[in-house]
C-alpha cells in the first residue's frame, strides 16, 4: 500500500488536542462576534446569498470537526 492509499492523517495526541481548541475558540469568536465581522465574511464568501450560508456553514463545520476530533481523542487516550 502507498501512502496515497493511506486516507487518514496521523497526528501526535498534543497535535491534535492543540486543533480541537483552535477549532472551538474560531468557533466560539465566529459565534460572537459583531454584525461587522459577518458582514466582512459574508463578503469574502461570495456576496449576501451565499455568503451568509457560507459563514453559517463554517461555524457548524467548526464546532463539527472540533467534537469529531476530541471524540476520537478521547477514544485514543481511554
Amino acid at each position: 500500500m502507498s501512502i496515497h492509499d493511506d486516507p487518514t492523517i496521523h497526528l501526535y495526541l498534543d497535535e491534535a488536542d492543540e486543533l480541537v481548541n483552535l477549532l472551538r475558540r474560531l468557533e466560539d469568536w465566529l459565534q460572537h462576534s459583531s454584525a461587522g465581522t459577518h458582514e466582512e465574511l459574508t463578503e469574502f464568501f461570495n456576496g449576501p446569498g451565499n455568503g451568509r450560508l457560507a459563514v453559517a456553514g463554517l461555524v457548524s463545520l467548526l464546532g463539527n470537526h472540533a467534537h469529531t476530533i476530541d471524540y476520537r481523542l478521547k477514544e485514543t487516550t481511554s
